[in-house]
């Protein structure tokens, strides 16, 4: 299952919380990097959001971690929520979906919203 990997596909995963394994297993299953989206989760609460979950490690790296957050592809984690319009509202940024498919082939985005 890994025909993706290579091409100019992305994921784009919002309000991931503490773990994210739809994110993983996109990058895991599929080989698409992905783009990680949460403002209201505390860094120390998720291991993606503080940059510290294994990233871009290939399946060899992976399988050291066994069965823990782990990233194959390149993973990119934001501070940002997704909202009607690009703003700052108190501690919180928001962007458009918008804004983030800008420049993106048709078919190119995976989007996972919670």
């Amino acid at each position: 299952m890994r025909a993706m990997r290579g091409k100019n596909v992305l994921g784009l995963s919002y309000g991931i919380e503490q773990r994210d394994l739809w994110s993983e297993k996109m990058s895991n299953v599929f080989g698409m990097p992905t783009k990680l989206y949460d403002c209201f989760i505390p860094p120390l609460l998720s291991v993606p959001i503080a940059g510290k979950a294994p990233n871009a490690t290939g399946k060899k790296g992976c399988l050291i971690y066994n069965g823990g957050h782990c990233y194959e592809m390149s993973y990119e984690p934001y501070r940002i929520c997704l909202g009607l319009e690009a703003r700052q509202f108190g501690d919180h940024k928001y962007e458009t979906l918008e804004m983030h498919l800008h420049g993106r082939e048709t078919l190119s985005t995976h989007v996972k919203i919670d």
